[in-house]
């Protein structure tokens, strides 16, 4: 039998739209291999991009609206895109261990099967302004760090440290061995989000959209979550969930 021939996997990728690029070129992640702005007009923003790229010695040029188009796959490139490297994957291993290091209490989120990128995009925005360490992805059936997903985020994406596992439940398991409590956000959870103590070396862990927490990783965690709700729709949906308890993390480890 034949040894089944590996598919070549891209290296770099379009970024589009204004925080995508800009943060890209301000976070220095990536590898910025060009900069293309409308030929059209000239904004402020494009301006800052082009005098950002100018500073790193990056080339930059100009192109039609319907050229950028065709070159990010989207309309919403906001008249500029720019050429870069993948976003890196960082290592649940070395994010415990900066932690460590800087003597500060670790604040991961673990999202088991968030598939949509929007979703994703709005988690990771968030998870980065209420201080996240880090957001941990599966590698399979689940929304990775795209260029949708940067857009969406306004830019955060390219600020947070990503970290994708072939294992969620394996992550799960180590990160207990290095003393983490593990909190799974889950309806029926019979704790309510503010009566838990999220302070301390916290995983948070977000289910996929519908379905919510599988029963493996629910399994897993040391105790679930549910957040109050007054009207008749018995759920939030998964990034606006994430954003409530990202916050109330914050708010108890501000508080101390």
């Amino acid at each position: 039998m034949a040894a089944k021939r590996k598919v070549p996997q891209p290296s770099r990728e379009v970024l589009f739209g204004f925080h995508p690029v800009i943060e890209a070129l301000n976070a220095g992640r990536r590898k910025i291999h060009s900069v293309i702005v409308d030929r059209d007009t000239l904004s402020e923003r494009q301006a800052e991009a082009i005098q950002l790229a100018q500073k790193q010695g990056i080339a930059w040029n100009r192109q039609t609206p319907e050229q950028i188009r065709s070159a990010c796959g989207s309309d919403q490139h906001q008249g500029i895109a720019a050429l870069a490297s993948l976003l890196p994957n960082d290592s649940v291993k070395a994010v415990v261990a900066d932690a460590a290091s800087n003597a500060k209490s670790p604040l991961l989120v673990l999202l088991d099967g968030i598939v949509d990128p929007n979703n994703l995009g709005a988690i990771v925005r968030t998870a980065h302004c209420a201080g996240a360490d880090a957001l941990v992805v599966p590698k399979d059936r689940a929304a990775g760090p795209t260029t949708v997903v940067s857009k969406v985020s306004a830019g955060a994406l390219e600020h947070t440290r990503l970290c994708r596992v072939t294992n969620l439940t394996g992550t799960i398991q180590w990160l207990k061995k290095k003393s983490f409590w593990v909190a799974g956000l889950d309806m029926k959870g019979k704790q309510s989000l503010f009566e838990a103590d999220l302070k301390g070396p916290l995983a948070l862990v977000i289910g996929g959209e519908g379905r919510g927490l599988r029963r493996l990783v629910r399994e897993y965690c040391d105790f679930l979550v549910s957040i109050p709700l007054c009207g008749r729709v018995d759920s939030l949906n998964a990034s606006a969930a994430a954003a409530v308890v990202l916050y109330e993390a914050l708010r108890q480890r501000r508080l101390g």
